[in-house]
């Protein structure tokens, strides 16, 4: 990759003094860029330490008001639909545990008015799963959210005639989002600097709080979109993966397909891996070891499918598009935006830069745009622009950043600064008579516990003056079914553990 530092870049204005964390803020125009280092529990603090009132304010103001009507039955289904459906990333589950000590450290108050508890590690790996739980919502007659998005990715014939690109790729995508307030007032990158040896260097597009993926490229000059898709049937919603989740393991892993190479192919290895609830379409791109190589993953609780550009694409040249609707998974259905895409490239196939950043907003421009990005591999060039409330994201004035220079900003990946344990607790027996003992055995220290059913009220709740890594429970008496155990530490940190009672 060729290094190209805009001059925007010099123009960052850096919060300093954060000498506990491992993070630096700065803001670009409205924009925040936010460096973080180290490993996920570290990461996660540092995002926490550094934005707290913007992560409360994006998950009070959009999730728990947007997405759960601001009632907490519905939210403690949904909470409870999360624990018993789908399984977390133990490296997630760590980043969102430091995420909330990074709020604790902030000073952040994490009481939760309409839940009547504080915020845990387990809400903000929820408010996570929101593409996946589009379904659960519907059960509750909520009214749709608008999650659209749209991309296009051009390369070999279709951008030889063009000088900068000559034959290279490029790629455009919206993501269209339900407009909110907290989410316009937050646009964020977030770029990631691995400790973990089998993690490389990525970037993120997204809000405060969310460490899943949406908008990501990696240093290996990959980049993975998601869209949401237009089946949504789940048959088996058993041992589910939240997809954003799986999309950051195809982007911030190296190599999840062994085959030498860290590219387009490892993220579709990554969403093929994994059993998600709603459908989705993953556009990804990379320029590398192997050449060019646009693929579409498609994606529900059938399965997933892979789309080449040549596979029931019907586009000139050499492109590849995504919209909202399934082209190989599901039977295809007619979208309006991708039609006017397909007409403009009928038109004229050859494309720059500018003319596609320009033909994706006449084709797929929506009022709902919330943020709006390009990337070019061989240059690192990317185009950042995100909605205002009076304009939307592919309307604003857009920013250029340097992949390389984002990803060359100086971090001690080695710093021991807020290191984050493994936490692995052992419960038996389990399942569990109701009239034995609970055996409880951490390998952490904890302070607290608390049992909730799966309504997600708390059943039972013990504090201790000294920690404790072994404890012997005795629940009360209550119905047979699924329970959750959650302990908790002193600065924050917490593990959980599904119990089974039985009669």
């Amino acid at each position: 990759m060729k290094k190209l530092y805009p001059s925007l870049l010099l123009c960052l204005i850096a919060l300093s003094g954060f000498a506990q964390t491992n993070g630096n803020l700065q803001y670009l125009g409205d924009k925040a860029i936010l460096q973080v280092w180290g490993t996920h529990y570290q990461r996660g603090h540092a995002q926490g330490y550094l934005l707290g009132d913007a992560v409360l304010d994006v998950f009070n103001q959009y999730y728990y008001t947007m997405v759960t009507n601001s009632d907490p039955v519905y939210y403690n289904f949904m909470w409870n639909y999360y624990q018993e459906h789908f399984d977390t990333d133990p490296r997630l589950l760590s980043e969102a545990q430091g995420l909330i000590a990074g709020l604790q450290d902030a000073g952040v108050n994490l009481f939760h008015s309409g839940l009547g508890r504080n915020l845990a590690a387990e809400d903000l790996l929820l408010a996570n799963a929101i593409v996946d739980m589009l379904l659960v919502r519907r059960a509750f007659a909520l009214d749709d959210l608008e999650i659209g998005c749209a991309s296009l990715s051009s390369w070999g014939v279709s951008t030889a005639q063009d000088s900068l690109l000559a034959g290279s790729s490029v790629i455009t995508r919206f993501l269209d989002w339900s407009q909110n307030t907290a989410l316009i007032g937050n646009p964020l990158l977030v770029v990631h600097h691995p400790a973990e040896a089998d993690e490389q260097e990525w970037l993120s597009f997204t809000w405060p709080g969310f460490i899943g993926a949406l908008s990501a490229i990696s240093a290996s000059e990959t980049s993975a979109w998601l869209n949401m898709g237009n089946d949504h049937s789940a048959p088996n919603p058993q041992n589910l993966s939240p997809v954003a989740q799986d999309l950051r393991r195809g982007i911030e892993r190296l190599d999840i397909n062994a085959d030498g190479n860290s590219d387009a192919l490892d993220v579709y290895a990554a969403i093929s891996g994994g059993t998600h609830l709603s459908g989705t379409i993953i556009h990804a791109l990379s320029e590398g070891a192997l050449g060019i190589i646009p693929l579409v993953a498609e994606t529900n609780n059938s399965g997933t499918a892979l789309r080449y550009y040549d596979n029931n694409g019907n586009l000139p040249g050499n492109h590849l598009a995504a919209t909202n609707h399934f082209r190989v998974l599901a039977n295809l259905t007619c979208c309006t935006r991708y039609a006017n895409i397909q007409d403009s490239l009928i038109a004229n196939h050859h494309m720059t830069a500018k003319r596609q950043w320009s033909l994706l907003s006449g084709a797929a421009g929506l009022e709902t745009n919330l943020s709006a990005m390009q990337y070019t591999p061989s240059t690192g060039y990317i185009l950042w622009s995100s909605a205002t409330l009076s304009l939307p994201a592919y309307q604003s004035p857009a920013q250029t950043l340097s992949a390389t220079a984002l990803f060359d900003y100086p971090v001690a990946v080695d710093d021991a600064l807020m290191p984050g344990p493994e936490w692995n607790v052992a419960c038996w027996p389990n399942p569990l008579n109701r009239s034995s003992s609970l055996n409880v055995k951490s390998s952490q220290p904890f302070a607290a516990y608390q049992v909730f059913n799966l309504r997600g009220q708390k059943v039972a709740a013990g504090k201790f003056d000294q920690d404790k890594t072994e404890l012997g429970l005795n629940l009360p008496d209550l119905p047979s079914g699924l329970y959750m155990l959650r302990l908790s530490g002193r600065n924050g940190e917490t593990a959980q553990k599904k119990i089974v009672l039985s009669n």
